[in-house]
């Protein structure tokens, strides 16, 4: 609590909360800007991916948000979900991948209500040949 008093005392009260709006804004403007182009349709989804948001890192790995709009809502606990981001980190040379957030949404597309969020980092896992994750990885590793 000592660094945030700290802070505030440096930027002031009226700049902090500037900053927070700022924050707020570029959070709510990069998910309106998100330009998902359809890769393909189940009984049960239809998925999406960012292209223009993929990330590529000197390290080698590569980051990629997808959506699956559900036909049907599922549900977490009891609260109903019809959309679900994902964004996953791709190590391209070794053929691993990781979810590093996630959101379930009560609307189609990421509209409405957030219903569920993590942003733990979960642990790598080989990308299974001829799978949706493989497709995903294709995409993001420019493959």
């Amino acid at each position: 609590m000592q660094r945030f008093d700290a802070t505030v005392r440096i930027f002031g009260q009226t700049t902090m909360r500037r900053l927070l709006c700022i924050l707020i804004l570029a959070l709510i403007s990069s998910e309106a800007s998100a330009q998902w182009q359809s890769i393909g349709e189940s009984d049960a989804e239809t998925a999406y991916v960012d292209i223009a948001g993929i990330k590529r890192y000197p390290n080698g790995l590569t980051a990629m948000s997808a959506l699956f709009d559900l036909k049907q809502p599922r549900a977490i606990g009891d609260m109903d979900y019809l959309s679900v981001k994902i964004e996953r980190e791709y190590a391209c040379r070794s053929r691993r991948s990781r979810i590093i957030a996630k959101a379930a949404y009560a609307g189609h597309m990421a509209q409405g209500e957030i219903i569920y969020t993590s942003n733990v980092r979960e642990k790598w896992a080989i990308i299974a040949k001829d799978s949706a994750e493989e497709a995903l990885w294709n995409i993001a590793c420019g493959k």
